[in-house]
């Protein structure tokens, strides 16, 4: 979340930084400190007509961040939708320094995801996930390693072994998956719509009340 609105942040810089220049000018015209002559009412029309430009460019992004915040917010209240006995953890930390976007842990086993802002058509091309041509490298392996990492993390915790299942989700309700197979190597690839049904409905390893509470107690320190 902290990426999106430190994005924001820097548009609003912008955005004042052109306030306050148009403030300015609006006292104070270019044309009083260089002359009111056509070269310079020219030049002046030039640069409003940049900053103009740069302003409805801000407020573009800026609009599409604020989408991408409220597709995640609205994420975080879906997973909460999970029947009951599923514990849901935001932004857990790992060993390593890893932080995982989510965990979520239920009588299904344990979850690890990993969210991706993505919109548009995503396909794989038999090594990597792809978009408009460009691959998007180390999406699978990565979210792949934080489960090796989590499990690895359980059993030295807890002297027993927990697989913990590695998911993927496009969170944009604009994300076009098409024909995606639903797992990678050994990585379930979703969307926001279908993770609550594969998360209740996919047995990775079957836990009772007792353990998932000291799975997500151990989580948490």
């Amino acid at each position: 979340m902290s990426k999106y609105t430190g994005k924001l942040f820097r548009h609003a810089v912008v955005l004042f930084f052109i306030l306050v220049a148009a403030i300015v000018n609006w006292f104070f015209p270019l044309t009083l400190w260089l002359g009111d002559t056509p070269t310079y009412r020219f030049i002046w029309l030039g640069i409003f007509f940049i900053l103009l430009d740069i302003v409805f460019e801000v407020i573009q992004r800026s609009m599409a961040q604020l989408q991408l915040i409220g597709d995640m917010m609205g994420f975080g209240r879906d997973l909460k939708k999970l029947e009951k006995g599923f514990q849901v953890l935001s932004k857990p930390k790992l060993p390593n320094n890893a932080i995982a976007d989510y965990v979520v842990v239920g009588p299904s086993g344990v979850w690890l995801i990993t969210t991706k802002d993505m919109a548009g058509k995503v396909s794989f091309n038999g090594d990597e996930l792809v978009q408009d041509n460009a691959v998007l490298k180390g999406i699978i392996t990565q979210s792949l390693q934080k489960s090796y990492t989590l499990s690895e993390l359980l059993k030295s915790k807890l002297s027993r072994d927990f697989k913990v299942a590695a998911v993927v989700v496009f969170i944009s309700p604009k994300i076009d998956l098409g024909d995606m197979p639903n797992m990678i190597r050994s990585v379930y690839i979703t969307s926001r719509q279908k993770v609550n049904a594969l998360i209740e409905n996919t047995d990775v390893q079957i836990l009772d009340s007792g353990i998932i509470g000291e799975i997500v107690k151990t989580i948490k320190k």
